[in-house]
């Protein structure tokens, strides 16, 4: 037998749909995927729901990807994430052509194709979509899936086709380079220098935010404030949220830094609860800190609470957020030296910027 459907996003089915419904019914043991690039949210996104569908199974599945160094729009941190997974593979296409050229491809590697294995079916998603936030479930994109009982074959052209599109992904993997610690730091200076990140390539992901106020962030701040891994804010007079005489914990930040930490620039009302952000600090505890837009018109980020998993107090720190992994942060308090090594990376990259209070914030 076989199957075919559809992909409609957003308002139909979405690929993350798709994916968690093979997932479910296939008795997964393998997953291939060609991506043309990949995002931080986009792994986050996908990695939480396979891993909230197969649980404990998730770990034995073998895991291969494909993605490329083309124009720098795949983050080094979805990378990583990628090769640390249990029976995960990466390779990148061309990467060493890419590296030598700034990111710019001999042949622009551009698939979305994604081939599951179960113990009797096999599926494909092709799709419109990489592997990023939007082209998962966000973005106006569509797709079709294929399922084929290897057992059954009832229709021959399907089992043909999908057995045609596992012999390319073959040739594209033998192909390709393995990614390893040495090939990704090469990657990282390249992301990460200064010219890249003054001007990265935009992605799906980046939104505009329609926000035009005065002193409002560009779509060009926005940009950077996704694809940098370092987020630096001058702490200021913390409110006594907990009362008058304990030290507070809500940072107010400058609207739409949300960015940074994986959210869209879309306008919410005031009092609104964004969502979460997985923190640690010092190395400590991971939790959950909840994010909001405030009705001073900011973006409050709770923190770890003082004196138990955070600092005595965060009043006039000057407070670091490290992106570790996607959607995952580590916070630490620089020195008044720290804080001008923050602020020469920040103004390198046109990433430096004050509120309207004088506190100085940036991204590197």
């Amino acid at each position: 037998m076989s199957e075919v459907g559809f992909i409609a996003q957003p308002a139909g089915q979405t690929t993350l749909d798709a994916i968690e419904a093979i997932a479910k019914g296939s008795d997964l043991t393998k997953l291939d995927i060609a991506a043309a690039y990949v995002t931080s949210s986009g792994t986050y996104d996908l990695l939480k729901r396979i891993d909230a569908t197969l649980g404990a199974d998730w770990a034995s599945v073998e895991k291969r990807w494909i993605t490329s160094f083309d124009y720098c729009r795949t983050q080094p941190i979805a990378l990583e994430s990628l090769l640390s997974l249990p029976a995960s593979s990466v390779r990148v296409y061309d990467a060493s052509f890419c590296l030598a050229n700034c990111g710019m491809p001999k042949v622009p590697f551009h698939p979305k194709a994604f081939l599951f294995r179960g113990k009797e079916m096999d599926f494909a998603l092709a799709g419109s979509g990489n592997l990023s936030r939007s082209g998962l479930s966000k973005g106006v994109e569509v797709g079709l899936t294929l399922a084929v009982n290897r057992k059954n074959p009832v229709e021959p052209t399907s089992a043909a086709s999908i057995k045609g599109l596992r012999s390319w992904y073959k040739k594209v993997w033998d192909d390709a380079t393995p990614l390893d610690a040495a090939l990704l730091k090469r990657y990282v200076k390249l992301f990460e220098s200064v010219p890249n990140l003054s001007h990265p390539a935009t992605t799906e992901d980046d939104l505009a935010s329609g926000e035009t106020s005065t002193g409002a962030l560009t779509n060009k701040d926005l940009q950077k404030l996704r694809v940098c891994s370092h987020f630096w804010i001058e702490a200021g007079n913390i409110t006594k949220n907990r009362g008058p005489n304990l030290p507070g914990n809500q940072l107010m930040m400058k609207r739409l830094s949300r960015v940074f930490f994986g959210y869209d620039p879309i306008a919410v009302p005031e009092n609104t609860t964004i969502g979460s952000v997985d923190t640690s600090y010092s190395g400590g505890p991971v939790a959950s800190y909840t994010l909001s837009y405030s009705d001073n018109k900011m973006d409050k980020l709770n923190l770890p609470m003082p004196g138990t998993v955070g600092p005595g107090a965060y009043d006039n720190k000057f407070l670091l957020f490290q992106e570790v992994a996607p959607h995952l942060f580590r916070l630490t308090i620089g020195t008044k030296s720290q804080k001008a090594t923050w602020v020469r990376n920040s103004k390198a990259i046109d990433g430096h910027f004050k509120m309207s209070s004088g506190r100085e914030w940036g991204v590197f």
